[in-house]
């Protein structure tokens, strides 16, 4: 049996590097501003990220503190200390370019900079989470994106694990929330504590309410299942009777049930 971690990113390894003074000053403006929410600048973080020094810059940081320089790597470091050789890890990044230029020099650092042993980097994939305003549609990406990896790894009999401390609050809700859904269990490393390792919750929707969510899909479901469903938060009254939330339906999706 294999070990998976997906590797929810954000943003402390870019803040934690700027406030230091480890990034030159041409570069740590425009990280500052992007990590303020200047549209302009995240934009400009995309046009510099491959940009080799600053690359250099991030990763001679990362090694001179791997478990102080950021929420991600010091997860994975104390979770690996207890688990051993052979994690599969893969990191996922929201549609800004400041969780992009972080989970790509975590990457290129795990795999070439030689700071950790038998953790392996197999990929790093973006979640569209925040493109819209619609977070019923983000839910829904984050189900399809990290919910679709989780259960692939565990319908192989893999172990699987979602660490989730570098996330912001919404993330670390949602994540949580997918995480039980498919089977996996949540790690997330309290600030100047203990690595806590969140348990395998038996979440599972009975017969009825998956017949009833089946027929729903389907256009097709009796008053009293459409109120109970809507009181459970699995469907949404609308003026016009009802509708299915997206992350719903993908949930379904993944998980085959109907």
């Amino acid at each position: 049996m294999a070990t998976y971690v997906a590797v929810i990113v954000g943003v402390s390894l870019l803040r934690n590097a700027v406030n230091s003074g480890f990034i030159s000053e041409k570069y740590a403006m425009v990280i500052k501003n992007a990590l303020e929410g200047d549209f302009n600048s995240d934009k400009k973080l995309g046009a510099i990220g491959f940009n080799t020094d600053l690359l250099s810059e991030l990763r001679e940081f990362i090694k001179g503190n791997v478990m102080g320089c950021c929420a991600e790597l010091g997860t994975l470091m104390a979770f690996s200390s207890g688990i051993g050789d052979n994690i599969d890890v893969e990191f996922f990044y929201t549609d800004t370019k400041t969780t992009w230029l972080s989970a790509l020099v975590l990457s290129n650092c795990l795999n070439e900079c030689g700071i950790t042993h038998g953790v392996n980097v197999i990929g790093s994939t973006q979640v569209p989470l925040f493109g819209g305003s619609d977070l019923d549609e983000g839910l829904a990406s984050l189900v399809n994106v990290v919910g679709k990896k989780l259960a692939s790894r565990i319908s192989r009999g893999d172990d699987a694990y979602v660490a989730f401390t570098g996330g912001t609050k919404i993330e670390a809700v949602l994540v949580s929330m997918v995480a039980w859904l498919i089977g996996a269990r949540p790690i997330y490393l309290m600030e100047g504590g203990p690595l806590i390792v969140l348990p395998r919750l038996p979440v599972n929707l009975n017969g009825s309410v998956i017949n009833a969510l089946c027929s729903a899909v389907g256009g097709n479901i009796n008053a009293n299942d459409a109120q109970g469903l809507i009181r459970f938060g699995l469907i949404n009254a609308t003026k016009d009777g009802y509708k299915v939330p997206k992350w719903v339906d993908a949930l379904l999706k993944v998980k085959g049930l109907c």
